[in-house]
């Protein structure tokens, strides 16, 4: 633990640099400065006797969607706690904010880096009863420091791939310590408890993926629905959360099988992961229209006038769109026939298939699912997902033998609906460990 916090230590002016490189960027990433390297948090009340305070680290901007449906439901029982939600990411942040800011002297900031000084200052204004992490964040110093502290740590919806236990198993001597001070682990699936009972560190539930308890935004499927009719197009694939890289080879497999030409009243619309790409994902759109023969793209931001989702010149025609907005992708996969998943076309391990199956979108994904594998595999399963080896095979599939989306959109709405449930076992879990 010495030498990892001396590791961590030294690299703190590397740190420093990565974060002006990403604030050219992402300017949000020049904030928080002070809360990640010298723990100068938010100011918190002092608690009285009686009162008690959860704290809950959702790194980004999944992870705190996926513990809402815990937090809201533990907020109804327990009006009386507050809250403290530290994030890594900007998007994280701005995202609790969102889902939480109505509950109970709640307050929200950057988790400092992981050095044993600053996690000690940390818990020292925090002030809270209880840790909970939310899927695979075993930071040691905060986890360790917090278990010292008096602190009630849990690791809830953990999910751990095999590629994640070898390293876990390869770090035993930190991981072990680590995993053995959680007072409580609820892992997703039982494949995902296994490998935590191979790094000794037996769950204490298996209670399922929270992600499918997350509530639908109605209003933003009304949104969808204003979309779907202000465009001409009979098709509407989405693209959804892609990642760098991919949208290089969607492209050229569009090319490739002459979608447009042989599809000439379907759209199709990129979303990608991470808003610092817009502009680029753009770039490469507008390059490839020409090849592709089709209009220059549209960007979603502007092709509606604000408040009133009327659409403004050339969208109707659009066939390559741009969403460049956040918080919208229930709007998004309200729109289209079916969602391509983002990050399974490239070895990054895919996106959350859950969102897009809840809104009754079914999900077509590349080879690469290694961080919902269970999920992958059961949406398979329940035939609300198919698998292509690449792209040029699902763009071809969807030209040649695709006939109608509605039986797939009742087996995505089914299988998401039945998987439902994690959140009241994960409260029996933990209720009463404050």
């Amino acid at each position: 633990m010495w030498l990892y916090s001396l590791i961590l230590f030294l690299l703190q002016p590397l740190l420093a640099l990565y974060l002006l490189k990403r604030g050219v960027r992402q300017p949000e990433y020049r904030q928080g400065w002070g809360q990640r390297f010298l723990a100068r948090l938010p100011e918190f009340t002092e608690l009285t006797a009686g009162q008690k305070r959860i704290w809950v680290h959702a790194v980004s901007v999944g992870e705190a969607h996926a513990v809402s449906p815990l937090v809201q439901h533990w907020a109804k029982v327990y009006p009386q706690h507050e809250w403290a939600f530290s994030c890594t990411t900007p998007t994280g942040l701005v995202t609790c904010r969102q889902l939480y800011a109505g509950l109970n002297n709640v307050r929200f900031f950057y988790l400092p880096y992981d050095l044993p000084y600053l996690m000690a200052r940390t818990f020292k204004q925090v002030q809270a009863q209880a840790l909970w992490v939310v899927e695979t964040e075993l930071w040691p110093n905060l986890l360790l420091g917090a278990r010292a502290a008096g602190i009630s740590t849990a690791l809830l919806n953990a999910r751990v791939s095999p590629r994640t236990g070898k390293r876990l198993a390869q770090l035993g001597f930190i991981s072990r310590p680590v995993l053995q001070s959680l007072r409580k682990l609820i892992a997703q699936t039982q494949a995902d408890a296994d490998i935590f009972h191979q790094q000794g560190r037996s769950a204490d539930a298996v209670c399922g993926n929270l992600k499918f308890d997350v509530a639908l935004k109605t209003e933003l499927v009304l949104v969808g629905k204003a979309w779907r009719q202000a465009t001409q197009a009979e098709q509407i694939v989405l693209f959804a959360s892609s990642r760098e890289g991919e949208e290089v080879l969607l492209l050229d497999a569009l090319n490739r099988c002459q979608f447009f030409k042989r599809m000439p009243k379907a759209s199709v619309w990129i979303v990608p992961r991470h808003p610092q790409r817009f502009d680029e994902v753009f770039d490469l759109m507008a390059g490839a229209a020409t090849r592709l023969g089709v209009a220059r793209p549209v960007r979603r931001s502007d092709s509606f006038n604000a408040g009133n989702n009327i659409a403004r010149a050339g969208f109707s025609q659009a066939r390559l769109v741009l969403g460049d907005s956040m918080g919208e992708m229930p709007a998004y996969y309200s729109v289209a026939d079916l969602a391509l998943l983002g990050g399974s076309w490239l070895p990054f391990g895919g996106q959350n298939l859950i969102e897009a199956c809840a809104y009754g979108c079914p999900v077509w994904m590349g080879p690469n699912t290694f961080n919902f594998a269970k999920a992958a595999d059961d949406a398979l399963a329940a035939q609300a997902a198919r698998r292509f080896e690449h792209l040029l095979a699902a763009c071809e599939y969807y030209l040649t033998e695709f006939q109608s989306s509605e039986q797939a959109k009742k087996a995505a709405f089914a299988y998401a609906r039945g998987h439902r449930g994690a959140t009241q076992r994960s409260f029996d879990v933990l209720n009463g460990m404050i």
